[in-house]
């Protein structure tokens, strides 16, 4: 049967609609499992919830629209044509396990149909009904069915009692012709309306493509596709709870210079890289002498709501002080007698050096690396120029 042009809108409205669905499905699961990575702040968590029930309340309200407008357009076609509905009498009727919006269900409703041409049939229809036109229906009840032209032996039934003339036997007439039951594809169908083995696999690497694309986003608009790319290398760590996170030798040097691409020609007080994120302590641009804490989780920047802090300006310096293959050597130095997935945090920090003998009301202050393991008891002093592991 040849296409007409409202069919192929028709069609081409529900495939967009599809894909649109796919896509924005990606978005809610990219942005959520960003939110979850810190790749983006806190409070973007209830703007998240909100805008993912408003948009699901949306495209289910588009898709209720549609299908009052099928069945509009479906009982038009057939006044236009006869000026009666086919009467159909329900052999059985099932929930089908779908509720929408509370407000309609996905019934299963096995029909016997009485055209006034042909002979009868035996159908199956899957249609969402509210609780008023669920009311009447019941086994044995003659309801209104409205065929599909473009898919025959299918269609949409409605309650109303149907003005075509009923036999004296349909209340126990056996239909010889039977349509087999066809479960809506929903979702996993995005072409066509008769599932097989080509269309589906279109519609799979169609979906994968669109739900990809869409999880994806939140990463490429914050800049983390690297980050999310060596999450995942790495995730197997977590499994054998060896997870080093930061510590990884890419991810290392990958955390260091997005950290000073952010510090820039600032003093700081301090760089500290944990396993997940980085922290850094600041001098403030319009406060000299004061600093404030930023953490950085992969290409994102949280400056939280932590106030200013005074620091004695001897402390400060700046990352010309500092490198990465010293920052390195220690890891590697102290991955000889360790186990890096034990550390809690290494970094910069200009202090005290231990063990130096300091005289009264003289402050001597050294550019060194240190490495604290979990709980804090444990750590370790690198010299910061050289790398080399200070005495205890």
């Amino acid at each position: 049967m040849p296409q007409t042009p409202n069919l192929i809108r028709e069609r081409l409205s529900i495939f967009c609609y599809k894909i649109l669905l796919w896509l924005i499905m990606g978005i809610v699961v990219g942005t959520l499992a960003a939110l979850l990575m810190g790749y983006l702040p806190i409070w973007f968590g209830p703007i998240h919830i909100i805008g993912s029930i408003g948009l699901g309340w949306l495209l289910i309200s588009v898709y209720l629209r549609y299908t009052d407008r099928r069945l509009e357009q479906l009982t038009s076609t057939h006044q236009a044509n006869n000026g009666k509905a086919t009467p159909a009498r329900i052999d059985n009727i099932l929930y089908a396990g779908i509720r929408m919006v509370e407000t309609r269900d996905l019934m299963i409703i096995d029909i016997t149909v009485f055209p006034e041409s042909g002979e009868p049939y035996a159908t199956t229809i899957r249609q969402f009904l509210t609780v008023e036109e669920l009311e009447p229906l019941e086994v044995g009840t003659i309801i209104a069915f409205y065929e599909d032209k473009h898919d025959p032996g299918y269609g949409i039934v409605t309650p109303k009692q149907p003005v075509e003339a009923i036999g004296a036997d349909i209340e126990t007439f056996k239909a010889e012709k039977i349509y087999p039951e066809r479960r809506k594809t929903g979702l996993l169908l995005l072409i066509g309306r008769n599932p097989n083995v080509f269309k589906r696999s279109v519609s799979m690497v169609l979906i994968f493509a669109t739900f990809g694309f869409g999880f994806l986003a939140p990463f490429m608009a914050t800049g983390n596709m690297d980050w999310l790319r060596m999450y995942i290398t790495y995730f197997p760590q977590k499994l054998v709870f060896q997870y080093k996170g930061n510590f990884n030798p890419e991810m290392s040097e990958k955390a260091y210079e997005r950290a000073i691409a952010y510090i820039g020609e600032r003093r700081i007080e301090s760089v500290l890289f944990y396993k997940d994120y980085t922290m850094v302590r600041v001098e403030h641009a319009a406060m000299p002498g004061s600093v404030s804490s930023v953490t950085i989780r992969g290409n994102s920047v949280d400056a939280g709501f932590m106030s200013l802090m005074e620091i004695d300006t001897a402390r400060l310096f700046t990352v010309d002080a500092i490198r990465y293959d010293v920052l390195k050597k220690a890891l590697d130095d102290a991955s000889t007698d360790h186990d890096l997935s034990d550390i809690s945090y290494i970094g910069f920090r200009k202090d005290t050096r231990r063990g130096a003998r300091i005289q009264p009301g003289y402050k001597q202050h050294h550019i060194d690396i240190h490495i604290v393991f979990k709980g804090g008891k444990k750590s370790l002093d690198y010299h910061g120029k050289t790398g080399t592991r200070l005495p205890r």
